[in-house]
């Protein structure tokens, strides 16, 4: 079996935000399907997870931009998972130019959950065994985030709109929520580096507290489900 997934992409308007780069929210979808797509290949697609009433979620992410794509480039997304940890399931993901350049890096943290109680499941129990790989060179995973006091407080409702297959507010939307409270003179700078971590999942039609801010010119946004981090 192939250790990596890799897919060709032009980028298209429906990627890109008012300035012509990829949206972060974009960046996102593409590496959540990019590694379903793999997991796929690999023998673990829906007919083993999702038909047994088992979810693919994200427990955090850590996302390292040296530059974002521009409308109508041409790029190439790879991904591989990293060798399991009992519960977790590390992924790597690297999205390209046509010269072979790193534009965007990715480590994450996927597990599995029972559709039912929304609990953790052993996958070898399961049957689920992926072996990964890695080169020692991928950005770590994200630990703990430590966010400081934030002066603004908003709430939040779920829309449909946001939700995903799995009946949450999808990680994509996470991004979508942060951007539209950044100050608008933020909008036109590059964010360069994000760390996320998922706590528990927000269903359709709840809603949940938010704080955030920026602090030292990063921005923070913090709620008793999730915790991110952006930088310029």
């Amino acid at each position: 079996m192939n250790p990596e997934y890799r897919k060709n992409l032009k980028i298209r308007a429906e990627h890109v935000d008012f300035r012509r780069k990829m949206r972060l929210s974009v960046l996102m979808r593409l590496f959540q399907e990019c590694c379903i797509a793999h997991t796929e290949e690999l023998g673990y697609g829906r007919d083993k997870t999702l038909d047994k009433g088992y979810l693919w979620v994200i427990a955090n992410e850590h996302i390292a931009i040296s530059t974002l794509p521009a409308y109508d480039e041409e790029v190439t997304l790879v991904c591989y998972p990293g060798p399991t940890l009992h519960y977790f399931f590390p992924r790597h993901f690297y999205l390209l130019d046509q010269q072979g350049n790193t534009l965007v890096e990715i480590s994450a943290i996927w597990t599995l959950i029972e559709e039912k109680t929304r609990a953790m499941i052993d996958p070898k129990e399961k049957g689920i065994v992926i072996d990964g790989h890695e080169s020692g060179k991928e950005i770590p995973m994200v630990p703990f985030l430590k966010v400081p006091p934030l002066e603004k407080q908003e709430t939040i409702s779920v829309p449909y709109s946001q939700v995903d297959i799995n009946g949450h507010l999808n990680n994509s939307a996470y991004l979508d929520i942060a951007m539209d409270r950044f100050e608008k003179e933020d909008l036109s700078k590059d964010v360069s580096e994000i760390k996320l971590t998922y706590k528990k999942e927000i269903p359709m039609d709840s809603s949940f507290p938010l704080a955030y801010g920026k602090v030292d010119n990063v921005y923070y946004f913090s709620a008793p489900q999730f915790a991110i981090e952006m930088k310029f």
